[in-house]
């Protein structure tokens, strides 16, 4: 065989190698069978200008807002009950530097950032997103209709590309179902219907302010009804709780009214986690809490 034969061939092997190692198809072709753990937050964290009876001003909480991120280090954060006034997304931002937001930016008109996601950027990369509005008229901007009374209540959604999984694309979305009656109840089919193509491909996890306790109809059509091709497993119910505060005695949690959950699924992804956890941190010197929610944290992961 010739010095050319030669040099042809190793370089054909070497292709065939390089090729073989790193995938000439999708991305998602060449995910690893068990990504890293994400740990995930949902968090309402009451907008600027609500209650302040009972709660520190916007700009005493946002310090909070910044404890509690650094406290938690998540990965993923789906906030809930932002408003446009005041500069509410920037504030929060500024607490959460290493994290790039996603919410409803029309390309003209007023922002909605009543659901926004937050994502490491070191970590991922946006792929696409979007949203859909909790209504009759779901891709009808600022919609209502599933209550006599409400706000425009949507989804915001993105997929996102995880470097630290060999580029597996996962979904990601936050949500604030409206609390008058039967918007729950209307909005969870909807959201599974929208979220169950996604799910087809991709490991999911949905989280927010759902206004639906364990056991309400919203959560169980959530959770038990796989009429419209998904399912939502509920983190909590895949490992041990636990309580985290700086009150002594330690306050008391009742679990039957949660109503802000962290849900994952996807068709054939294996979910597992190893921590949930609710924070009853106070601050200030009137030990108040951040917001009439909770900050919420699970630490999962997806096995294909």
């Amino acid at each position: 065989m010739n010095g050319n034969s030669v040099l042809t061939r190793f370089v054909l092997l070497s292709l065939g190698l390089l090729l073989g190692l790193g995938g000439c198809g999708s991305d998602d072709d060449a995910h690893p069978a068990a990504a890293p753990p994400l740990t995930v937050m949902t968090f309402n964290v009451l907008c600027s200008f609500c209650n302040n009876r009972e709660f520190d001003p916007w700009a005493d909480r946002l310090p909070y807002f910044g404890d509690i991120f650094a406290r938690h280090d998540p990965d993923l954060i789906g906030l809930q009950e932002l408003t446009p006034l005041n500069r509410e997304v920037d504030d929060i931002r500024a607490q959460v530097p290493t994290h790039q937001a996603v919410y409803f930016r029309p390309p003209t008109g007023t922002a909605y950032p009543d659901a926004m996601i937050l994502y490491r950027a070191e970590r991922f990369e946006l792929v696409d997103s979007g949203e859909y509005w909790l209504s009759p008229t779901p891709d009808t901007p600022l919609t209502i209709g599933f209550a006599a009374i409400q706000f425009p209540r949507l989804v915001v959604w993105a997929r996102l590309r995880d470097l630290e999984a060999g580029g597996r694309v996962i979904y990601f979305a936050t949500t604030h179902f409206d609390n008058n009656s039967p918007s729950q109840q209307l909005s969870a089919p909807l959201s599974q219907e929208r979220t169950a193509p996604f799910a087809a491909d991709h490991p999911v996890i949905f989280v927010g302010d759902y206004n639906s306790r364990p056991g309400s109809t919203a959560y169980t059509i959530l959770t038990e009804d796989d009429s419209r091709g998904v399912v939502f497993q509920n983190a909590f119910d895949l490992t041990d709780w636990r309580l985290v505060t700086n009150q002594v005695p330690e306050p008391a949690y009742d679990l039957a009214s949660r109503i802000d959950h962290i849900f994952v699924a996807g068709d054939g992804i294996e979910w597992s986690a190893s921590d949930w956890v609710v924070d009853l941190t106070v601050y200030g010197p009137n030990d108040r809490y951040p917001s009439d929610h909770f900050p919420v944290v699970a630490q999962v992961a997806y096995r294909d």
